[in-house]
């Protein structure tokens, strides 16, 4: 990888978490589109995944940690683990596709 690709690959990394850093404070606390959907449709009330056997809890539900859901700073800890999680997967399948 030459200097200019690191470059870009850095830059790319900061941006992702300088995103995760401001969600919190920019993000609609109104519910999605899905979950708007799933309000109007009475499914939201009717359906919990604690009822679903065998799917183990999210590590990170609605981003945040369970103990303190309303904590930003939490919710900005969760995201940036999210997303270098997500660049570190997509680079090491990235290196697997290549080396075959």
């Amino acid at each position: 990888m030459d200097k200019k690709d690191t470059y870009l690959i850095v830059v790319a990394v900061v941006i992702c978490i300088i995103i995760c850093c401001l969600s919190p404070y920019i993000a609609s606390g109104d519910p999605d589109g899905l979950e708007k959907s799933a309000e109007d449709s009475g499914l939201a009330e009717d359906f919990a995944i604690e009822e679903i056997n065998g799917i183990p809890d999210a590590i990170f539900p609605d981003y945040a940690f369970a103990d303190d859901p309303d904590n930003q700073g939490l919710q900005i800890v969760a995201l940036v683990i999210g997303a270098l999680a997500t660049l570190g997967l997509g680079y090491a399948v990235a290196e697997i596709v290549k080396r075959r």
